[in-house]
């Protein structure tokens, strides 16, 4: 992720970029797959070309003009720009139709040809390359060197074209001489050597285009499937680089802990929670009453061993549990964390007071039983809405060996649970109300911590509202849930909050991120809620009571 500098700017690391393509993989695997595929597809069904080639040089060397004394107007010409020149000579139609001719191919035009054949120069030579492509490799090969040989009679036809003009004039100037009877006169005889250099200016002016290459074996150009496999592949790997930062870019979910933290205002992160497994999750039930000595299970006891130290010197005994949305495992939360602080020997009630979607009740098996509302509005009395829920530990056990030892008994924990009760028209004004804040107080001096589950802090106001009814906060985060802007909302919204913000909590962590143990290593029984174990099982628990005897030892 970005670094935090001094000057609250990010700067963007190589490990960043890194964890981007981690998270983007199969964007640009899909697109290294795909592209080839296509290009290989696309490949194969192309019509098979063969292409043969040909060389011609250009001479610059004019000995007309040398054997008479008159200066060549190409000698000052950039050779490139005459061999440019002569490149698009090459391209005549008459020169396309006299080569179909020699071949023997009338079906074909001029335009059919010259779409499938090409001449360029070489660089740094007076070299015209000829390359023609056709479905036959034969007949590429043959009209290739064909298509060279036209042009440079094309070539020496068009250079000594004024020269065969004026030699045929003055071969008629003879003829009528000769036919006046002055053939013997001074006037014949000039132009008999007029018409004879003129003759021999023919003759070394067809010395200007010369074949030096015919054309040998075709070779396939089309389809190239190897190469183009290869091209697509490094073109979707370049594809799916700048797809994956793309969608990064339009991504603003919320990624790492310490995006969250840092959004937060530092606020510490204190326990990873995995999600439950599946066979608990679809079953409705907590973790810690269906596997409390699980490997999911040590989560919450890790929240509830930093709960002690983000408290300390705090007097946090009302701990309300929110979230930013809903659907982000709070009352789950909120629940397990209850059941962790009783199995360590505290004195707890959870308090339902999310009176939109209230679910302690389901979640315990509470069903038709009075609740928060009804002793606020004074239909039933406390001892009738609150409900005990023994935790059976491993430490009970530990007390019994130990007292006929003489050593210091163990404090058995306890869960008490206060429903929700019937949900009042107006939620947000009953929060409000006095008596919720009386009955809060009254619940604090009954036990050592009050868990409060909310609504969550965004699109409601409850939240805030108890806030001011408790000491401290604890905010669930689940990052599949939180975007950018959800984040910056929370952020402004727990500042306006005055109960003490304990930390955050990651619900929903990945195997590998979470605390506890680097491997699955977990206790070899599972230990159902409401059964006391026995024999070998009470003494792999005896570390949480020992635990609760270090802390009533403080």
């Amino acid at each position: 992720m970005p670094e935090t500098t001094g000057d609250n700017t990010q700067s963007v690391t190589l490990s960043h970029y890194l964890a981007v393509l981690r998270r983007r993989k199969w964007i640009i695997a899909a697109a290294m797959i795909i592209v080839p595929l296509a290009a290989v597809l696309f490949s194969l069904r192309q019509e098979r070309l063969y292409q043969a080639s040909a060389e011609v040089l250009l001479s610059r060397q004019n000995l007309a003009a040398n054997l008479t004394g008159v200066t060549d107007p190409n000698l000052g010409q950039q050779a490139d720009r005459v061999a440019q020149t002569q490149a698009d000579l090459a391209r005549a139609p008459a020169i396309a139709t006299r080569t179909l001719a020699a071949a023997g191919l009338s079906s074909r035009s001029a335009d059919e040809f010259l779409s499938r054949s090409s001449v360029a120069t070489k660089v740094n030579a007076d070299l015209l390359v000829f390359k023609v492509t056709d479905p036959k490799p034969k007949l590429a090969s043959r009209l290739t060197s064909i298509y060279a040989r036209q042009y440079t009679v094309y070539r020496g036809q068009l250079d000594t074209s004024s020269v065969v003009r004026a030699e045929r004039g003055v071969k008629q100037q003879m003829d009528a001489l000769k036919a006046s009877g002055q053939a013997s006169g001074r006037l014949y005889a000039n132009l008999a050597d007029r018409y004879q250099q003129l003759r021999e200016m023919e003759a070394l002016q067809t010395s200007n285009a010369y074949v030096i290459r015919d054309a040998g074996k075709a070779v396939l150009v089309q389809p190239r499937t190897r190469r183009n496999g290869i091209l697509a592949g490094v073109l979707g790997l370049v594809l799916g680089i700048g797809l994956a930062f793309l969608y990064e870019a339009l991504d603003t979910r919320v990624r790492t802990a310490e995006e969250v933290g840092r959004e937060l205002g530092g606020l510490p992160l204190i326990a990873r929670l995995p999600a439950p497994p599946k066979e608990i999750e679809r079953a409705g039930q907590l973790v810690m009453l269906a596997e409390p000595h699980g490997i999911g299970s040590e989560a919450y006891r890790m929240l509830r061993a930093n709960l002690d130290f983000v408290s300390l010197e705090r007097d946090t005994k009302t701990i309300m549990v929110t979230s930013a949305l809903a659907s982000e495992g709070k009352t789950t939360t909120a629940s397990n964390l209850a059941l962790a602080l009783a199995h360590a020997g505290r004195k707890v009630i959870l308090v339902d007071l999310d009176l939109r979607r209230p679910c302690i009740a389901s979640l315990f098996g509470l069903r038709d039983t009075p609740g928060l509302t009804d002793v606020v509005l004074g239909a039933a009395t406390l001892e009738q809405a609150i409900t005990s829920i023994g935790v059976i530990d491993g430490a009970k056990n530990r007390a019994v060996e130990e007292k006929s030892s003489g050593a210091r008994p163990v404090r058995q924990g306890s869960v008490t649970v206060l429903p929700s009760g019937s949900l009042p028209p107006s939620p947000g004004e009953f929060v409000g109300l006095q008596g919720v804040a009386d009955l809060i107080a009254q619940l604090r001096d009954l036990a050592e911590v009050v868990i409060v589950d909310s609504s969550p802090l965004l699109g409601v106001g409850d939240a805030m509202v108890l806030s001011t009814r408790v000491d401290a906060m604890i905010i669930v985060a689940r990052l599949d849930r939180l975007h950018q802007g959800t984040l910056h909302e929370l952020a402004r919204t727990l500042g306006q909050c005055p109960a003490t913000k304990l930390g955050f909590v990651l619900a929903g962590a990945e195997e590998g991120k979470r605390y506890g143990y680097g491997h699955r290593y977990g206790y070899g029984h599972r230990y159902g809620y409401g059964r006391l174990p026995s024999g070998e099982a009470a003494d792999v628990q005896s570390g949480e009571a020992a635990d609760v005897q270090s802390r009533e030892g403080q």
